[in-house]
């Protein structure tokens, strides 16, 4: 699978303007890239990490925006052939979630493959704005397996544990440049454990409240060697991954069927 990882500086709370740039960050990627595989954005990769939203003030806004960039995604799944994964904001049936779609060319937007954040940043009031995702399920294209997460999920890895479900862990992130130690060393063990390949694809830049952020968006493969890893800057950069390869990894070190087994719970399904 090639996968396309992208790192843009989100214009805070302006989609409009975010989107422009990043048809043109993308259009000049893809004069020189096979045009297949999964475009990776970041969290929130429309309107940066605004978490302070009145609901009952400003649902049309929010509606239009949601509609608005999944229509976008739509758009630029068909004209390069590739799914394209990213988070907004999505209001659902008077809940505001964290919500990370992958949309294909042939998706539509009413049966598109989704996942909520199920740990929201309460350091920055997420909690109090959005609701938590409470289902853990996975994605699969071209015979992968994908488990998808958003940022703060990362920190937490027994909802990420491999129950032999996934080949490929999937984190879209807004992780700040104060916190890059963690957010490199938890991409590594989060594939050291899982014995899985682990995408990490973070934003850059400075956002809204001043916080920087300075991308470092890596693949990391199964033994914890970091096969590819971005700057502080915007672009993309591309991975092929080996399913082959990871097989054959898997059967050389078959840690995962020593792994305790168990069963989430706290309003969680598997």
């Amino acid at each position: 699978m090639r996968i396309h990882l992208v790192q843009n500086d989100a214009v805070w709370n302006r989609p409009e303007q975010s989107l422009k740039e990043l048809d043109l960050l993308i259009s000049n990627y893809f004069l020189n890239e096979s045009k297949e595989g999964l475009l990776v954005l970041p969290e929130m990769f429309a309107h940066g990490f605004v978490t302070e939203i009145d609901i009952t003030k400003n649902q049309a806004i929010i509606l239009h925006n949601q509609l608005m960039i999944l229509d976008w995604m739509k758009k630029t799944a068909n004209l390069y052939n590739v799914i394209v994964t990213g988070s907004i904001q999505c209001l659902q049936g008077g809940s505001l979630y964290n919500r990370l779609y992958a949309i294909g060319k042939d998706s539509s937007l009413e049966t598109a493959d989704y996942y909520d954040k199920r740990h929201l940043f309460s350091l920055a009031g997420e909690n109090i704005h959005f609701s938590a995702g409470v289902r853990r399920s996975c994605w699969e294209f071209s015979g992968w397996k994908l488990l998808p997460s958003i940022c703060y999920d990362l920190r937490f890895p027994v909802w990420m544990r491999n129950q032999a479900d996934y080949h490929l862990i999937l984190c879209v992130a807004n992780w700040p440049k104060t916190r890059s130690y963690a957010w490199r060393s938890l991409l590594i063990a989060r594939a050291i454990e899982n014995q899985s390949y682990v995408v990490g694809v973070n934003r850059v830049g400075v956002d809204g409240t001043g916080t920087l952020y300075a991308g470092g968006s890596m693949v990391v493969g199964p033994d914890g060697a970091v096969l590819s890893q971005m700057d502080d800057q915007k672009g993309i950069k591309g991975q092929d991954l080996d399913a082959h390869a990871l097989a054959v990894f898997r059967r050389a070190y078959p840690f995962l069927a020593d792994a305790d087994s168990f069963t989430l719970t706290s309003n969680s399904t598997v």
